[in-house]
């Protein structure tokens, strides 16, 4: 199996892809496992960025401390300004607190910050918590709840698949939302290379692909037609 750095910012499992996409077929990878698992901890931030108060927020958000952890990182921001690991974790408590509160104002306050982390790792600050696909990730997810957040989360994860080629994940985040767009050949191409790509890796489970395959199976050209 490849060894891949993973990002610190941890997320319950299944959450972000139930919630942004609301789909059975999601629903059941998620179960299986796949989609945006919890990673691995690690460290996060820069060297001038007290990283461990992002973590202890980041930590509070996810114990439910949502409005906490918000405050904490907007601190750990005002005397780090940009810092791109503070903005990805301040995203996500944004967007889980949106979650809560149907709250669109926090929706877009979440996009803002992963799009103000994008554009400083882009400038070369250097983000040691998540890489820039997996912030390009998280953005896709956040944007499917905005007005034209398909046309976004494409995007996003058109961003991100080419930044980890070998990634199975970005691959069957895309297969799904090109399936959703009715893009079926696009669709098919990702989902069968996410098959190979979980093999190669050997990161599959029988669940998972028995899903995968199901869904390989609506997006036949038969089955499409009949629709």
């Amino acid at each position: 199996a490849r060894a891949r750095a993973r990002p610190a910012h941890r997320s319950r499992p299944g959450v972000a892809v139930v919630t942004r996409f609301g789909s059975v077929v999601l629903a059941l990878l998620v179960a299986s496992g796949c989609g945006d698992a919890p990673p691995e901890a690690g460290p996060v931030g820069t060297s001038e960025v007290d990283f461990a108060a992002v973590e202890r927020a980041y930590d509070a958000c996810l114990d439910g401390a949502v409005d906490e952890g918000v405050a904490a990182l907007d601190s750990v921001l005002a005397q780090s300004p940009g810092a791109p690991d503070a903005l990805v974790a301040r995203g996500l408590c944004r967007w889980a607190r949106s979650e809560d509160r149907e709250a669109l104002d926090d929706v877009q306050a979440a996009y803002d910050d992963l799009t103000s982390a994008i554009e400083a790792v882009e400038a070369g600050t250097p983000a040691r918590g998540s890489a820039l696909d997996e912030i390009y990730s998280h953005r896709a997810f956040v944007a499917q709840t905005l007005d034209d957040g398909w046309v976004r989360t494409l995007e996003d994860l058109d961003q991100a698949v080419p930044l980890e080629p070998d990634e199975p994940r970005h691959i069957l985040d895309r297969g799904v939302v090109r399936s959703y767009l009715g893009d079926t050949l696009a669709a098919r191409s990702d989902l069968e290379q996410y098959l190979v790509l979980a093999d190669s890796f050997e990161v599959s489970d029988p669940a998972r692909r028995a899903v995968v395959e199901r869904l390989l199976e609506d997006l036949t050209p038969a089955r499409t037609a009949a629709r």
